[in-house]
Order: structure tokens, then sequence, then C-alpha cells
């Protein structure tokens, strides 16, 4: 491991401790409602964006920072005919890029949502 990598569970390193859940629920029930990414407030010039099974774009966020801007499993994409309609049960992708000390990084995944 280097200096400043922290390591997590699904097999996967997080550099800069951004750090992100693999499966995301979207029930209501208060739990896992939202995608939280661990410490994005620390690289403000960011932007995230979720992806369905068919590379559509169903989300992007400009200045994510998981308390007014966040992804809670509701539609705003190109595509999308009733805006804030809940996405269907299933795997979506996202990208997260950001800066970190002039340096253009990105980080890219998937989720799980589950109603």
């Amino acid at each position: 491991m280097f200096r400043g990598e922290k390591s997590f569970c699904y097999n996967f390193s997080i550099i800069f401790d951004l750090s992100y859940d693999v499966e995301y629920v979207a029930d209501g029930d208060g739990v896992n409602d939202s995608f939280l990414i661990q410490n994005i407030e620390s690289y403000p010039n960011n932007t995230v964006e979720v992806y369905n099974r068919w590379g559509v774009s169903v989300y992007k966020m400009s200045g994510y920072d998981n308390v007014s801007n966040l992804f809670k499993g509701l539609s705003d994409g190109r595509a999308t005919i009733d805006k804030d309609s809940k996405l269907p049960v299933g795997v979506y992708f996202y990208v997260i890029k950001y800066n970190n000390n002039g340096d253009n990084l990105n980080k890219s995944g998937y989720l799980y949502i589950n109603r």
C-alpha cells in the first residue's frame, strides 16, 4: 500500500480518502437512502454522474456535497420523461470527477438500487 492510500472491502482502493458504498438502497426507510461519498466536501470542484446499464445518463450534479446536492435514486437525466421519478431496481454506474491540488482525477464504479 502507498502512503495516503486507503483500502476497503469489495477489492478496490481509494486514494485521497475519497470513499463510497457499493450498495445503495433507496427504499425510503431512512437508511442508505442516498449515495454518500465520504470526504467529497474536501473536493468541492467535483461532478458526479450516474448512468443506467445502457450508458444513458440518469443523474448529473456539479458540486456534489452529500447534503443538498446528492443522488437519491431519482432520475434527472437527458432521457427522463418524468423528472424526479424513481429509478428502477438494478445496477447503475457512476463517475466521480474531482480536482486535487490541480490534478483532475476520477473514480468510477457501480452501485445497486434496491427498493
